[in-house]
Order: structure tokens, then sequence, then C-alpha cells
């Protein structure tokens, strides 16, 4: 398995995703995404909008984050 850590402020929707991991924060989320070939790429500092219009052209995939007040906005604003 292969680890690169980018710099980028998208996610690659060009890609395919077994899962994409991310950590929320006030303005910005990190993200740990798995591809389905098991290379693992890693993205700080990610926009709230960029994040919703990437998963927005994404295939299915799962999305997983830990539990804290921004993962309602989440919820109900960006994943329906």
């Amino acid at each position: 398995m292969s680890v690169r850590r980018i710099l980028a402020k998208t996610i690659d929707t060009d890609l395919e995703y077994e899962a994409i991991g991310i950590d929320l924060a006030k303005n910005c989320v990190s993200a740990a995404l798995l591809t389905t070939d098991g290379e693992v790429v890693c993205i700080d500092r990610l926009d709230y909008s960029e994040l919703e219009k990437s998963a927005q052209a994404l295939s299915p995939t799962t999305f997983a984050m830990e539990p804290c007040t921004e993962m309602n906005y989440l919820r109900f604003c960006v994943f329906q």
C-alpha cells in the first residue's frame, strides 16, 4: 500500500475511492482517501464548498467523519 500526501485543495474525481475519511474543522476539513487500488491520498485544508462539489461528482463512496456539530450541516445540506 502506498501513501501519497498532497497539498491540493481538491479531490481527484476521476479516481474511484473505497472510502474517504474527513476530519472536520471550523472552516475546512482534512481528508484521507483510500482508492480502490489501495493507495492512500491525504489532503490538508479542503474547503467545505470544495468538499461539497467533489462529493457530488464522485461515484457512490463511503464517507467517514467524527461526530460533532458540523456533522448535521454536512448531513442535511451537502449530502442530500
